[in-house]
């Protein structure tokens, strides 16, 4: 084989690959600027709305994108990625215990009221593919939230049974089932209470879960900021 010409080829490819990408790229950006500006979030975006914001034509989308499913998953998991980046930097052991918990949850409620019309299409089914973007992303926190609280057993010296321990992930996980619900039914009330007052109560309602569970296993939770166990750590 030529060495030359192989080389050639495979630089073609490349460039080829990464415009690819960048094409893609620009195609989510657009939808993402679309949902952005619509003030009455409840419908997908369109292909044709995609298309004149990216200032291509319609069929030229699907250059870049197997079929519709394939731009949708896309433009989910473009939205689930800024959404994980955001509440990624709340879960810090920082400040006092009870501080996390408000932290976390305020953070999600104000993504949330901030990206309406992302926070519609993220929750959608799309037809086609059993792809869930959202679930991923609940996951992958959950787990961080989990790694969080298992550093917070070992700086407070907590004595779980290996039973209690292998529960840890499940029990995370349902807090966060449920406060993703009860952001989702708060946010089709009518006269609903304001951010302040839903986050400060799901966070109360997660704190007596969390002062609850740890009476009934023995753990004392401190009332000073975790720094001072544990320098402040990122986990």
């Amino acid at each position: 084989m030529n060495t030359e010409h192989a080389k050639s080829g495979d630089g073609r490819k490349h460039r080829w690959t990464q415009h690819n990408a960048d094409r893609r790229r620009d195609v989510i950006n657009a939808a993402l600027a679309v949902l952005e500006r619509d003030d009455r979030p409840g419908e997908w975006v369109t292909a044709q709305q995609i298309a004149d914001e990216a200032h291509i034509h319609r069929t030229g989308i699907y250059r870049h994108f197997a079929d519709r499913a394939d731009l949708d998953i896309a433009i989910q998991r473009t939205i689930c990625d800024q959404l994980q980046h955001t509440l990624t930097a709340s879960v810090v052991l920082e400040g006092m215990p009870r501080s996390v918990v408000q932290r976390t949850v305020a953070t999600y409620v104000e993504w949330v009221v901030a990206h309406p019309a992302w926070t519609y299409v993220i929750e959608q089914n799309v037809a086609g593919t059993t792809e869930s973007p959202l679930q991923e992303t609940i996951a992958r926190v959950a787990d961080q939230i989990e790694t969080a609280v298992e550093g917070f057993l070992v700086l407070v010296d907590a004595q779980l049974t290996s039973a209690d321990l292998k529960l840890v992930g499940p029990w995370v996980s349902s807090l966060i089932a449920g406060g993703v619900g009860a952001v989702r039914t708060w946010r089709t009330q009518r006269d609903a209470p304001p951010l302040e007052t839903v986050a400060a109560f799901i966070a109360d309602t997660i704190w007596l879960q969390i002062t609850g569970l740890g009476a009934s296993r023995g753990i004392h939770i401190p009332k000073v900021p975790l720094e001072r166990l544990y320098n402040g750590a990122r986990l």
